[in-house]
């Protein structure tokens, strides 16, 4: 098998649209990538993992998606990519590759909203007078205060919306399931981490209307179009860092129904802004607390670390194994880790893939007869 047949098994278009922080609408289309555009004309075909843009009639699949997202050569797309899933042995760095401020802004102007423009030009200005650089350079700082910007807003949305659905208290199905043998958290656990139920969709979105201009809400990523994105997913799970709700993920609770049909599971926010990708640690604030050389586990899922949090562990959580924030790991090394995820397959893989990014040995807790941390603890307690 050659290197280009072993990238295109290692790894799905959906997992790279994901490393590179692209969302798709509902019907797998995206924006060119190729020109500017309003109206998203590119389709991924998950299935067959390849891409097809109806408005310059150009396709392929995987490899000449990254070639031509970053306008570089087939050679030097295979060389990074078989980089980034360590197959040539070639350290890949992800400011090798990403998707900066200064790309943005020069091929994706639309992705400053009206009422951002204004304060752009006003930063972009002062950068250039000030600081004597020139246009495209002061550019680049401007967006990244625009980055700032929309932090500041997202999380006084979500703290808004916390305080708003947390008046009215939990859904009486939502607590039975959450304090249920399937879940097994505590009132004390669904406090401390803020876990909230959406009682009302139409009146939260009313809320929402009345206390933020359009432009603010659509920075917060709850929309895909006119799609509510929680409207079925309405258990809420926030992640809280530095003090404040900075990410807001749904698990499916739709009418007292915890199984969804054809929705997934777990929901995060559309991240539009590029400052709401899912790749975070769950409960990361603990860290502030915790001395050198404790323990720290690492679990798939945010209830999965809340339970284990619970019962005395020092847990934080990514909200699946594809979306590991790899940049946070220096922030990891001085704890003696260890990794406790689903024991499916993809699991048991991705705690391997995991622990080679660090620096020094971790500990791999493997589920023999349990799927999941949850129903581990469950099954003791």
């Amino acid at each position: 098998m050659n290197l280009i047949e072993q990238i295109k098994n290692q790894i799905s278009i959906s997992e790279l649209l994901n490393k590179l922080n692209i969302v798709w609408n509902k019907a797998g289309f995206i924006h060119s990538i190729f020109k500017e555009e309003k109206t998203p004309s590119l389709k991924i075909y998950f299935n067959s993992n390849s891409f097809f843009d109806f408005s310059t009639n150009q396709g392929g699949d995987i490899i000449d998606f990254y070639k031509n997202y970053f306008q570089i050569d087939t050679k030097q797309a295979v060389r990074e990519l078989s980089a980034m899933l360590n197959l040539s042995g070639e350290p890949y760095s992800p400011k090798q590759r990403e998707f900066s401020p200064q790309r943005i802004y020069q091929q994706r102007k639309i992705l400053l909203l009206p009422s951002e423009r204004e304060f752009f030009e006003e930063r972009a200005g002062i950068y250039e007078f000030e600081g004597k650089l020139t246009r495209q350079e002061a550019n680049k700082f401007a967006f990244k205060d625009i980055l700032k910007e929309r932090k500041k807003i997202q999380s006084k949305i979500f703290e808004a919306i916390y305080s708003y659905c947390d008046s009215f208290g939990n859904d009486e199905k939502a607590m039975e399931y959450l304090t249920g043998k399937e879940r097994g958290l505590s009132f004390d656990s669904i406090k401390r981490f803020k876990i909230f139920s959406i009682n009302s969709v139409k009146n939260l979105i009313e809320f929402l209307r009345d206390n933020f201009s359009r432009d603010e809400i659509y920075i917060a990523g709850l929309f895909s179009k006119k799609y509510f994105l929680f409207s079925r997913h309405r258990i809420i799970i926030p992640y809280v860092e530095g003090g404040k709700i900075v990410y807001l993920r749904g698990r499916y609770f739709y009418k007292g129904d915890a199984v969804p049909s054809s929705f997934g599971k777990y929901i995060g926010l559309n991240n539009w802004s590029l400052t709401l990708s899912p790749k975070r640690f769950f409960n990361f604030d603990l860290l502030k607390n915790l001395e050198a050389f404790s323990e720290l586990m690492i679990c798939e899922g945010e209830f999965d670390c809340i339970l284990a949090n619970q019962i005395g562990f020092n847990a934080i959580a990514i909200p699946g194994v594809t979306n590991f924030p790899k940049d946070k790991i220096s922030l990891l090394n001085c704890y003696n880790v260890s990794l406790a995820f689903d024991s499916d397959e993809t699991g048991a893989k991705a705690m391997q893939e995991i622990s080679s990014l660090f620096d020094k040995p971790i500990k791999i807790i493997k589920l023999k007869h349990h799927k999941d941390l949850t129903e581990l603890i469950n099954a003791a307690s």
